[in-house]
């Protein structure tokens, strides 16, 4: 199976930073498990990903997410959605991203957001205490969803 996994937000604005630094620990176990992925780190989603995208079977976008999310975090399924968040292509998140892989008749993957709560967007280099835990928490949560996803089940739990 092939997994794309994207990571993406500012390195020098704390929290923000938390998708940079999650994606390639869940790359490197997924690799661990047996499973090809294609990692893409930066500072947002563009639209050249769509081209990336192409030939995966799933799709992971890890991101800060500026709500306090109830268990620190959330794992849900991404729906093609031409809307943009914001105004420019700047606000361009993972649904818009594969309603662009519609338009250009590019197959999309099964597509997932893992989305970590922030607290702080300073700048700075370093997670604040809380979204790191929140990371580790939306870490072993995936792995346990991937494990039950394996064996016949898609729902998030």
């Amino acid at each position: 199976m092939k997994v794309f996994i994207a990571g993406f937000g500012n390195p020098f604005r704390e929290d923000d930073s938390v998708g940079l630094q999650l994606a390639p620990q869940i790359a490197e176990w997924l690799e661990e498990e047996g499973f090809e992925v294609n990692l893409w780190i930066g500072q947002q989603l563009l639209p050249e990903l769509a081209y990336d995208l192409e030939g995966a079977e799933i799709a992971l976008f890890i991101d800060a997410d500026m709500r306090e999310l109830p268990e620190g975090y959330m794992l849900e399924n991404v729906l093609s959605d031409a809307a943009l968040e914001g105004l420019n292509i700047h606000s361009m998140g993972p649904a818009w991203l594969l309603s662009l892989m519609d338009r250009l008749e590019i197959p999309k993957p099964e597509a997932w957001l893992l989305s970590i709560s922030g607290y702080s967007f300073d700048f700075s280099e370093t997670l604040t205490e809380q979204c790191s835990l929140n990371a580790h928490k939306a870490e072993e949560a995936f792995k346990k969803w991937w494990k039950q996803r394996k064996g016949g089940s898609s729902c998030v739990k």
